[in-house]
Order: C-alpha cells, then sequence, then structure tokens
C-alpha cells in the first residue's frame, strides 16, 4: 500500500511526526494527577492540520447529540459549595483522508470522552476534545507521552542555543572591575506565596482582583481553559491553578 495524507506525507512520515516532541510548553502536570501529564490540545490540531490538511477536509469528527450525557454535582469547597457539569460523550467518529492513487480512503476512528467544568458550554467543548484526543492517541499522537517515555519534566527549554554553542556575536563581553553591574535586590512575589492572593492583571469585570475573590466559574475558566498567549498570561494561569490545588486539598 502506497497511501500518503492528502499533504503528500507517507505513512511512515505521518507516523513519526504524530510523536514528534513538541515546544515544552505543550505538557503541562495535570492537577491532582499523580504526576500525568496534559498535551496542549491546541498543539494537537495543529498536527493534525498540517499531516492530514485542514480540519473538515483532511481530517475531522462526527458525534451525535444523543450520545451526550450531562449531570451536575454539588462539590464542597473551602469557600463553600460549587456546581459542577460533568458531561460525557458516549460516542465519537474520528476520521482521516488517506489517498492511494486515485482512491480516497476515509480510515475512521471511535473514541468517546468526557471533561467536567463549573459551566455547561466548556464541559461539552472539554469532552469533545477528549474524545478527539483519545482517538488519535490510538493513531500515534505523542505515543511517548502514553508510553512514559515523555512528559511535563523530561520536556525542559534549551538553555543554549542549537549545537550548544554561543554564537560570537551573542557572547557577552567579562565585565571590568570598574564597570561591574550593581545587583539589583529582588523583588518579593506579589502573592508572598499565598496563590489566592494573586491579582489579576487583565480581564473585563476581573481585573485587580486577587484569585480568591473570583467567582468559581472565572477562576475555573483562568486555571482550566484560557488559552495564556504572554507571559502574564501563563502566570496567570499558572496562579490559579496552583489556588485551585490548595481548595481541594483543604476540601
Amino acid at each position: 500500500m502506497n497511501a500518503t495524507t492528502l499533504t503528500g506525507m507517507t505513512l511512515e512520515a505521518a507516523a513519526t511526526r504524530l510523536d514528534e516532541q513538541l515546544p515544552p510548553d505543550a505538557y503541562k502536570p495535570v492537577p491532582g494527577g499523580a504526576d500525568l501529564t496534559d498535551i496542549d490540545p491546541n498543539y494537537m490540531r495543529k498536527v493534525l492540520n498540517e499531516i492530514f490538511g485542514v480540519c473538515g477536509y483532511g481530517w475531522g469528527y462526527q458525534y451525535n447529540p444523543d450520545t451526550i450525557r450531562s449531570r451536575s454535582e454539588v462539590r464542597e469547597g473551602r469557600r463553600g459549595d460549587r456546581t459542577v457539569i460533568i458531561v460525557t460523550l458516549a460516542y465519537l467518529n474520528f476520521w482521516y483522508k488517506l489517498a492511494d492513487g486515485e482512491e480516497l480512503i476515509v480510515c475512521e476512528v471511535p473514541a468517546t470522552g468526557s471533561s467536567e467544568n463549573s459551566n455547561d458550554a466548556y464541559a461539552l467543548k472539554g469532552a469533545l476534545t477528549n474524545a478527539i484526543g483519545n482517538a488519535v492517541s490510538n493513531i500515534g499522537f505523542q505515543q511517548s507521552v502514553y508510553l512514559g517515555k515523555r512528559d511535563h519534566r523530561t520536556v525542559k527549554k534549551p538553555s543554549t542555543p542549537a549545537g550548544g554553542k554561543t554564537s560570537p556575536q551573542k557572547r557577552k563581553p567579562a565585565p571590568t572591575a570598574k564597570a561591574a553591574p550593581k545587583a539589583k535586590p529582588e523583588t518579593a512575589p506579589s502573592d508572598n506565596g499565598d496563590p489566592g492572593s494573586h491579582i489579576v492583571p487583565f480581564g473585563a469585570g476581573i481585573k485587580g482582583q486577587a484569585l480568591r475573590d473570583l467567582p468559581p466559574d472565572k477562576l475555573d475558566w483562568l486555571a482550566n481553559q484560557m488559552s495564556p498567549f504572554n507571559a502574564a498570561g501563563k502566570d496567570l494561569q499558572a496562579k490559579a491553578k496552583a489556588y485551585l490545588e490548595s481548595l481541594e486539598a483543604v476540601a
């Protein structure tokens, strides 16, 4: 069989690309997940588009709304009771296309998924993402993570440029004794070690508030749904996750 994806990749090249290591920020620890690793679903979709073609053309999915099950559950926490929506998708059909000469082959992978959130729309979105992730894991997406050969602890940001050497143009000159820079005093963290007191730096209706003063749905969105695009956003999401974990530990 000499089939290729619609972007022209051979099956061997596609398998290699599916398991190729992603950027370090794609791997995150699952909160309370016993050292499990979560893979950013945005990278998953990016890889699928590169291998098979854009979603809806080279790959996609279908599901029957009748297979969606939803229930609510009240949980006790440090800040009082909160309602969690649990959504389960009993059946999703993930598909991708291959070309073998003039013949077009549609391959299908069934999957299920579930998610929970204080917002029902986010819970449904999470269940769909979870089901797609379960399906593509069966065709080799990030296989090394599921085999325990790669995780959020082993994938680190490189400390030196490619090749392990600093280019002469970027090498900093050694400071002279007269021009030695003065050490700046370290700035204490804004939350003093308490993530709940971290002040939200942006966002309509929540900017300027401490994390512990946010409504549960806003806090959950910051920790699990927000897609940060800069260092401040990533720091905020990390603090929100840490605060939620501290609440669950007390509960």
